[in-house]
């Protein structure tokens, strides 16, 4: 009998090591499902690619030699917008993202991001513009920390200005003036492209009707883009590729700048983000003009954040330590002077170190000025729909030559079907 009672003590003690044995990697599998973020690595998602990927890397490598604690993995993801679908799209999400600033009321919605409003010092808030922090406010409190913003400049290849007989000294206050830069270009060298301005995304897009017309497509959350000069802006600009035959024709942003850094193209619409990397590679001399508008209208300035995604309170602050060294005040000279992009903090716009350098660097000054004049591009709910409705219309028009004036109508009615606006 009491044989009978230990055998079965004993099963009844094998099964429950046997339950224990097999239950605690399905425990440990089910954690890590929850949350397969490594504890003692950050993962920061980024768009920062070719461009400017060496001076971040740099920053990440000396975090992590100084902070024994945790360390950061920076991840390219992308462009803007991939970036932005991947977190929606994945199941392991970064801790830092960053984003463009008209994605973090997307982001907000979702409960997928922290207010970062009481983890920010003082000298931080001082330190950065109100038209900056406002780009980032959502009801009053910052979703993002202020990071890169980039102005539409237009870059320009000094040598193929020389040998077309070209000398222009100072820079054109409108867009016929830069077409007839570019006609001659092209006239008098035969074998190079006058000009090539970019229509892949509609902040693009905007930049340049605003700059054309002088006045606003981006008013009250609604945006319009059949008005008599919206029409006329489009026409001017297919023209250059199908009359003036001054730009080249189906080719994207990545193969003008090819273009440009071989020598066969003299004038290119782009940001101020690829200024270093531009003149790093261009065998001669660049040179910048800011976008003809005069004084009618801002220029357009995109901006991007860092967002910190909602883990547990120990995470997001160390999260938050990392954006704080990336924003610091050395760092944000070091990333004006090694990208193009202005600086964004009052101390670095005025510190002895900027001056000078822009002697020796005056390119950089541009995109500093636009970013005083300019108006950050940062449109409410709605954007990615409506911006593709803008996207296929451009191609239809630049790349399918379509008459302007029909697909800008079509694609404004479809813009008002939506029921978000822009």
């Amino acid at each position: 009998m009491y044989r009978e009672k230990a055998k079965a003590q004993y099963c009844k003690v094998l099964a429950l090591i046997i339950i224990i044995f097999f239950s605690v990697p399905f425990a440990f599998g089910s954690k890590k499902g929850m949350d397969r973020r490594d504890k003692k690595e950050l993962k920061f998602w980024h768009s920062i690619g070719t461009y400017n990927k060496d001076i971040l890397n740099s920053f990440i490598d000396t975090f992590n030699e100084s902070n024994r604690q945790i360390s950061v993995k920076g991840v390219f993801q992308g462009n803007e917008e991939d970036v932005y679908l991947k977190l929606f799209s994945q199941e392991n999400l970064p801790d830092i993202v960053q984003i463009p600033v008209q994605f973090l009321p997307s982001l907000k919605k979702k409960n997928y991001i922290i207010d970062m409003t009481s983890l920010i010092p003082l000298k931080i808030k001082d330190d950065i513009p109100e038209k900056i922090w406002n780009s980032v406010l959502i009801q009053d409190k910052i979703y993002g920390m202020p990071f890169s913003y980039s102005a539409d400049i237009l870059f320009v290849n000094q040598h193929i200005l020389r040998i077309s007989g070209i000398k222009q000294e100072k820079i054109p206050e409108s867009w016929e003036n830069i077409v007839s830069i570019a006609e001659k270009i092209r006239h008098n060298t035969r074998d190079k492209w006058g000009i090539f301005i970019p229509m892949e995304s509609t902040a693009q897009f905007i930049s340049f009707i605003q700059s054309y017309t002088g006045k606003p497509v981006l008013q009250n959350g609604k945006i319009t883009i059949n008005t008599a000069e919206v029409k006329e802006a489009m026409t001017f600009l297919r023209q250059l590729v199908y009359l003036n035959e001054i730009m080249p024709s189906k080719i994207t942003a990545y193969e003008a700048e090819g273009l440009f850094l071989s020598g066969n193209l003299g004038i290119m619409l782009a940001q101020s983000s690829m200024l270093v990397y531009t003149e790093s590679q261009l065998a001669y001399d660049l040179n910048v003009w800011h976008l003809p508008s005069g004084k009618s209208i801002a220029p357009i300035i995109t901006g991007t954040c860092l967002a910190i995604l909602k883990s547990d309170i120990k995470r997001e602050r160390e999260a938050f330590k990392f954006i704080e060294y990336l924003v610091d005040y050395e760092n944000a000279i070091k990333w004006h002077t090694h990208t193009g992009t202005p600086a964004i903090r009052t101390s670095a716009k005025e510190s002895l170190d900027l001056l000078i350098f822009y002697e020796e660097s005056p390119n950089h000054m541009t995109s500093a000025i636009e970013l005083e004049k300019g108006e950050i591009f940062n449109p409410s709910s709605g954007f990615l729909n409506g911006s593709s409705i803008i996207k296929k219309a451009i191609e239809e028009i630049m790349i399918n030559g379509k008459d302007p004036d029909k697909i800008l109508d079509a694609a404004q009615i479809e813009i008002d079907k939506l029921t978000i606006v822009l």
